[in-house]
């Protein structure tokens, strides 16, 4: 039955490009004949003017060579020429490529014993379906019986999926209802950074002051206060930061690489050896007051 349906929208699809590749053109002299008159009416028009005085003679010279002009373009022997046998091979070479190129395509990746996935099977076994179906029915719960603990899981369920916009205000709700913690303005500062496309805003530097006020030993907060001061430029100090944090890290943290490579990375663009940088804590009062450089600088 599949292969039937296949066949029959192939046809149809043939049926459609053929067709006027095969029929004879008519339609290009009904138009040429119809122009032709327009443009007589016209001259007639500029010889009424002219013997009404609207019109000047040396201005109806040129209006009437202009219209003879068109006409001369528009007469039959310029309309397109037809080629009978170069439509009919077109037609033959449409009528080979496409059911050889559909042909070869299918067998390429197509599979008709492939299962369908509706909805609700994409919903038992596709990550990110099963995360942003979470995420929606408890934002939902949260509308009506809101709590700081479900803000910090639907924060957290956001992020996952990579929807960071409403990560940062999920993270916003459950601060303002009383999740008050130094994991909780990391997380947001964290939302706000991905959001605005990697680049640690004010607002982000913001939130990470008030995670190491809470608790200097907060990995984000101290990774992202490193990543601000490599994005101005301070690469020496940006590593002293990081080289802080590698210090103060467990052996397996899973993001211990990826801070590895920033530091080699900073080092590189600063042509040093990071080993000689010696390790600085991320400073609550240097974040505030980069926050208020960089207000300022933004106000001129």
């Amino acid at each position: 039955m599949l292969w039937v349906i296949f066949a029959l929208l192939l046809a149809a699809t043939l049926a459609t490009i053929l067709f006027p590749l095969w029929r004879t053109p008519g339609a290009v002299p009904a138009r040429a004949a119809y122009d032709l008159a327009v443009f007589r009416n016209q001259l007639a028009e500029v010889d009424a003017d002219v013997e009404r005085g609207l019109v000047l003679p040396d201005q109806a010279e040129g209006a009437r060579l202009e219209i003879q002009r068109r006409m001369l373009a528009a007469g039959p022997g310029n309309a397109p020429s037809d080629n009978p046998r170069a439509r009919k091979a077109a037609a033959v070479v449409i009528s080979i490529i496409l059911p050889l190129g559909a042909g070869l395509l299918y067998a390429a990746y197509g599979n008709p014993r492939l299962p369908g996935e509706p909805y609700a099977y994409r919903l038992r076994h596709e990550p990110a379906v099963i995360l942003a179906h979470t995420a929606d029915r408890l934002s939902a719960q949260l509308s009506t019986d809101p709590s700081a603990a479900g803000y910090l899981r639907l924060a957290e369920l956001y992020s996952q999926g990579h929807d960071f916009d409403h990560a940062e205000e999920a993270f916003r709700r459950a601060i303002a209802l009383g999740a008050d913690t130094a994991s909780s303005w990391a997380g947001l500062g964290e939302a706000i950074v991905l959001t605005s496309g990697g680049a640690v805003a004010p607002d982000a530097l913001d939130a990470f002051a008030r995670a190491l006020e809470l608790d200097r030993r907060e990995p984000r907060a101290r990774f992202y206060a490193g990543m601000a001061e490599a994005q101005i430029g301070n690469v020496r100090n940006a590593v002293a930061i990081w080289r802080d944090l590698e210090d103060d890290s467990r052996s397996d943290e899973p993001w211990l690489p990826l801070l590895r490579e920033e530091i080699a990375a900073a080092a590189r663009l600063g042509k040093f050896n990071p080993a000689a940088v010696p390790p600085t804590p991320a400073s609550a009062a240097a974040l505030r007051d980069a926050v208020t450089a960089m207000n300022k600088a933004m106000e001129r």
